[in-house]
């Protein structure tokens, strides 16, 4: 096989798993609740969440533990250069009480997945990253009407 097929079914492989690991899970989150499920997909994919209540960052998906009940309220999540997607942020739906949203250099996440934060997340948002993600300005423009931008702070 040459070098070239070799990095195309890489690539395609890599698709598969990247789709996989943020696929919304609608049994998932009707059993954990969409704090945990949300908590769970950052985790799967890398990144480190932190709940109401909670001084430690989890960034174990064995320390998740921690994150189930129906007590558990997501409030920060980072989730810097991950492979989150905008497919992905489905998991955003029924999340009321996050604070904290870095999605520094996830190049996946563009202005449909914005869209989906903004309908969800904005009332509570209050630090939003997106600096090195494929969100256009028109996207950014978009989602202002669910809230001003003068209240948070968007890097």
């Amino acid at each position: 096989m040459g070098v070239s097929n070799f990095f195309k079914r890489s690539r395609l492989f890599y698709g598969f798993i990247n789709l996989a690991f943020n696929q919304y899970d609608i049994a998932r989150v009707k059993s954990v609740g969409p704090d945990t499920a949300a908590a769970e997909w950052i985790v799967k994919n890398e990144g480190w969440v932190k709940g109401l209540g909670h001084a430690a960052w989890v960034k174990d998906y064995n320390g998740l533990s921690s994150c189930y009940g129906p007590r558990f309220k997501l409030t920060h999540i980072e989730a810097v250069n991950i492979d989150v997607t905008s497919g992905g942020c489905k998991h955003f739906d029924g999340l009321k009480h996050m604070k904290y949203l870095s999605l520094r250099d996830c190049i996946n996440i563009d202005d449909s997945g914005l869209k989906i934060i903004s309908k969800n997340c904005w009332n509570s948002l209050e630090y939003l990253d997106i600096a090195g993600t494929s969100i256009s300005i028109r996207g950014f423009e978009l989602v202002t009407e669910y809230k001003s931008t003068a209240d948070f702070k968007v890097q």
